[in-house]
């Protein structure tokens, strides 16, 4: 079960649990999203909330937000022409090692196909690309709470998610715990999330962080044939540089 993209956005947009929720993820990425002048960052899921700092902070404009059809899209950026497209989940409008960086969030845990989807990654990424993935965390109170997007779909513990990544041809260079407070819509729990935020941090504990944030390369040395699924394509028109983006096939 997933959420779609209205209440995905009404979440980070207009409530405060989602407000601080972004607050607190960004802290982290913002070392980790790094999108230099010419490279194309992909965004599957729904990665609004994460990479609008670095679109209005940026004169890059090499954005391409994926968004899959069980989900449904909407327009964004709101201040500037829109960068989204629906597609299907394992099949992309992107041509082969064509993005630098790919960032997945609420996109791996609730996918019905989590190996047809990374092998899709793997595909569109560059061979010196970066992969980076939220994904809950099983032994955190997030994933047990539907309180926010993080409690839907399927979580993942570390050596789960090293199992995956490795049978799909990645190499993990680091994971970050993140969300270490409790996800309360409103008292205590709520107006604590920043200090639990920091004891967290201190203790550096896997198994209390809600959310893991995951940094992943191409394995190249493994790397043999990569399939992707032939299924059919849906998107919205965007503005992309053409060489990114595949001709589709009569």
């Amino acid at each position: 079960m997933r959420l779609d993209v209205i209440q995905l956005k009404e979440f980070y947009d207009s409530t405060e649990l989602g407000k601080t929720t972004k607050l607190l993820i960004n802290r982290v990425l913002e070392e980790k999203v790094d999108n230099k002048n010419g490279s194309l960052t992909v965004g599957f899921g729904f990665a609004c909330p994460f990479l609008g700092n670095k679109i209005k902070d940026s004169e890059n404009k090499n954005f391409l937000l994926l968004m899959p059809s069980e989900q449904g899209v909407i327009p964004w950026p709101e201040v500037s022409q829109s960068v989204t497209a629906l597609v299907d989940e394992v099949s992309w409008p992107i041509n082969t090692s064509a993005a630098d960086l790919i960032l997945i969030s609420h996109g791996l845990e609730v996918s019905d196909n989590q190996d047809l989807l990374l092998q899709e990654v793997l595909r569109v990424l560059k061979d010196s690309g970066k992969l980076v993935i939220l994904v809950p965390n099983r032994t955190g109170f997030w994933a047990r709470s539907d309180s926010t997007p993080f409690g839907y779909g399927k979580p993942y513990s570390i050596s789960q998610l090293t199992v995956l990544l490795q049978k799909n041809q990645f190499h993990i260079d680091s994971i970050t715990p993140s969300l270490y407070g409790f996800p309360a819509k409103k008292g205590y729990w709520l107006k604590s999330l920043l200090l639990w935020e920091k004891v967290g941090k201190k203790l550096n504990s896997f198994f209390l962080g809600g959310l893991l944030i995951v940094e992943a390369r191409k394995n190249v040395f493994a790397v043999n044939s990569v399939k992707s699924s032939k299924s059919g394509r849906y998107f919205t028109s965007v503005d992309v540089p053409v060489s990114t983006m595949s001709r589709s096939r009569g």
